[in-house]
């Protein structure tokens, strides 16, 4: 038996075990109505830039806290508090996904340093999950993964 290539088993789970997936193998078999809703519902599952114009600001447990702002597609941040105070970046880049009630999942690559950063978002529960590969490729390199509280969060005005 031939052996299975590592970036094959992942794509067939990235597939898989994605939203928009699931949801077509299940509307197969759907009324016309229940169709029209599963599809209205997959224009959320799909990539975009769904937090444009929602501020917040986060802190982790093991100390430092950030704001992010979102707007046209791009996200700025600065380290509010914490030994990395003062810190920023902006005009980065980001995509985003809804996964649940008014929860989201976010990324953003910064080629420069670089660092590829994956935000879990939970405005209704207002904790925040972190993982990012940081100075990937370099000496430094280091892996993040962390939780935090959100606070502060400033939604655009409806």
């Amino acid at each position: 038996m031939e052996e299975i290539k590592p970036w094959i088993l992942a794509a067939t789970i990235l597939v898989l075990f994605n939203p928009t997936t699931r949801l077509v193998a299940q509307n197969v078999d759907k009324p016309k109505g229940e169709k029209k809703a599963t599809e209205q519902f997959l224009q959320y599952t799909q990539a975009d830039h769904l937090l444009d114009g929602i501020t917040f600001e986060y802190f982790y447990k093991e100390g430092g806290g950030l704001e992010i702002a979102f707007y046209g597609g791009k996200l700025k941040f600065e380290w509010i508090s914490g030994p990395r105070k003062g810190n920023s970046g902006k005009d980065k880049p980001y995509q985003s996904r809804m996964i649940g009630d008014d929860v989201f999942i976010v990324n953003w690559h910064e080629t420069d340093k670089p660092d590829f950063v994956t935000l879990i978002i939970d405005l209704k529960q207002n904790a925040l999950y972190s993982s990012a590969i940081l100075r990937y490729g370099r000496n430094e390199e280091m892996v993040h993964f962390k939780e935090a509280s959100i606070r502060s969060v400033n939604r655009p005005k409806q």
